[in-house]
């Protein structure tokens, strides 16, 4: 499919043109035929038997720029109108500039009311040296007379369609909401990158909510399936009052949201002050901070929104000042990067590049505990496949494709040492990758897994990593015993397991079936989902409660006051007490029954 847009001057016949075309009437309000001007987009199609095209026309009004900005992020192709009469006049130009800036390279020149000029060729050359491209076809045309419609229709029928890269991610601002009786919810817009499928869940970014397409339309057409480019109507499981123009649609899991991102700007004297920020149909307040500037009106700068803003690399925007086209640019960094000044504008320079795998190497060597590519289309634009591909092609890295992760190697150097310090106070730790990972919270088990595995004092056995030399039962012995010997040194109050093993640098796979057979054996006794407490010590304790029952009910205010217990231990020794047959539980307080 192909989205060709109409820009240029007021009144120079971009309207005419459509309906010449495609029999479209797109002037359809009243305030629009009465004054003869569009306000609004208008979007219609020329369909043949296997080419479809849709139309987007602009209004060329000065006061409308903003409309016509929202229409233009949608163009593939673009029928550039001048009146060949009037020539190149201050909106054809305002136009051009967004064009420029929005990358929109395939544009049509199409001279207009040809029928009542008597100079083509000479007016046709003066229009051609204010132009700051060369168009991909020049048609004089006249909706008066035909003149050269037939001629552009078949050009247009005859351009290839355009196919987005297979890899991008459904992103579709809304450009328009409303309600239909019986169908519920439709939201319209451009789709410029992914598809979509009917019964597709994906998320609203700016409510968070997520959603359902119950139905796909393209120009009145019911598809199971779209793929950008098209023009696109949704049906939706939502009221429509919940939605908005320039709100963006998407799929789970991609996308976050920040206040501020990073991107190269084009824009003569550009200031830090605040601008008009426009991507897709959003239209939002933005300030500028300018980081460097680099040559004839040429910037990085930081840009800073009162609202989150849920960005993608490489997208375009444009900025206003007062109405009017102060310039735009492209974003490159668009999630919030702790990096000090002069890395950050070495990494701009590299996202502008496109370079990657010197980007990539630049960010592992800044985050030396590990730099994710979990986010690495937001951030980039690359799958995860391709920002691995990447990854795995630099130096000095231990790339976790798990956990999508970029270590350098002086993280590898860390955990060692870790290790080291564990066996020289514990020379009997039983360590493993998860256990690693559990008290060092920058490292996946990945990376833990690679330390343990190229530690030459370390013997592995049972999924377990031990100091060499030491014999694998004895160390479990020493280690249950010493388990053990936790448990009863606490008493009554002891720690969650996970506290007991770290204690005792044991894994936790390893310290739960110990513990399990210490409560096999009867050693231990498990009061709660992780209370373990020495059996002995539990009777012996349950014997003071059964004496104090004698004189006083009990309950967890009493216990907790009488043994300077938590509530965690107080309810979890009443609720072992109530398992004797001689207690009576009445109002939450415990008796004896032979004191009732």
């Amino acid at each position: 499919m192909l989205i060709i847009g109409t820009a240029g001057h007021i009144d120079h016949g971009k309207t005419s043109l459509i309906k010449a075309l495609n029999g479209f009437e797109g002037d359809t309000l009243k305030e629009e035929q009465e004054r003869q001007i569009t306000l609004n987009l208008s979007f219609s199609s020329l369909e043949t038997e296997d080419k479809k095209l849709s139309f987007i026309d602009t209004p060329g009004h000065k006061d409308l720029l903003k409309t016509m900005i929202s229409g233009a992020f949608g163009f593939n192709v673009c029928l550039f109108i001048v009146d060949i009469n009037e020539g190149l006049k201050a909106q054809s130009l305002e136009h051009l500039s967004v064009l420029e800036l929005l990358g929109v390279k395939d544009i049509i020149l199409v001279l207009s009311k040809c029928d009542l000029c008597e100079d083509m060729e000479g007016k046709t050359k003066d229009i051609l040296r204010g132009l700051s491209f060369k168009p991909l076809k020049i048609f004089h045309t006249s909706t008066h007379t035909n003149l050269g419609i037939k001629e552009l229709k078949d050009y247009l029928l005859s351009l290839e369609e355009k196919n987005t890269d297979e890899n991008y991610i459904f992103r579709f601002y809304i450009d328009r909401i409303f309600s239909l009786k019986g169908i519920g919810t439709i939201v319209t817009g451009s789709l410029n990158e992914g598809e979509i499928a009917l019964k597709e869940k994906i998320i609203c970014l700016d409510t968070q909510k997520e959603l359902i397409i119950k139905n796909i339309q393209n120009h009145d057409s019911n598809l199971d399936k779209i793929k950008a480019p098209a023009r696109v109507a949704l049906s939706l499981n939502c009221d429509y009052k919940s939605l908005q123009k320039g709100f963006l649609l998407s799929k789970k899991g991609f996308f976050k949201p920040f206040l501020q991102i990073e991107a190269y700007v084009k824009a003569p004297n550009l200031s830090n002050q605040n601008y008009i920020f426009c991507v897709g149909t959003k239209q939002l307040e933005a300030k500028i901070h300018i980081l460097k500037d680099l040559q004839n009106g040429q910037f990085f700068a930081q840009i800073r929104f009162k609202k989150p803003m849920y960005l993608c690399f490489d997208e375009k925007f444009i900025l206003l000042e007062n109405g009017r086209v102060k310039g735009g640019g492209v974003v490159l960094n668009p999630v919030n990067e702790p990096l000090n000044k002069e890395l950050k504008l070495r990494l701009l320079n590299l996202l502008y590049d496109k370079d990657f795998s010197n980007a990539f190497n630049l960010l592992k060597n800044a985050h030396k505990k590990g730099f994710g590519l979990l986010s690495s289309y937001q951030r980039f634009k690359l799958n995860h496949s391709q920002a691995l591909e990447i990854a795995k092609n630099l130096k000095e890295v231990f790339v976790d494709e798990k956990n999508l992760n970029i270590y350098d190697l002086s993280c590898v150097d860390l955990l060692k040492t870790h290790i080291d310090k564990i066996l020289e106070k514990n020379p009997y730790a039983m360590l493993s990758a998860h256990s690693l990972a559990l008290r060092n919270a920058w490292a996946s088990e990945g990376i833990c897994a690679f330390a343990l595995e190229n530690m030459s004092v370390l013997e592995f056995k049972n999924g377990i990593f031990f100091k060499k030399g030491v014999d694998f039962e004895k160390l479990q012995e020493k280690n249950l015993n010493a388990l053990y010997e936790k448990i009863k040194a606490q008493a009554l109050q002891v720690e969650a397991p996970y506290n007991l093993y770290e204690s005792l640098e044991l894994d936790r796979k390893s310290g739960d079936l110990m513990l399990k057979k210490l409560t096999k054996e009867g050693l231990v006794v498990r009061l709660a989902h992780n209370l373990f407490v020495d059996k002995s010590a539990l009777l012996a304790f349950k014997e003071q409660m059964l004496n104090l029952l004698k004189a006083t009910p009990l309950d967890v205010q009493t216990m907790k006051g009488k043994f300077n217990f938590s509530r965690k231990y107080a309810i979890a020794y009443l609720e072992y007490l109530d398992l004797d047959e001689n207690i009576i539980k009445k109002d939450e307080k415990r008796f004896l029954k032979s004191n009732i």
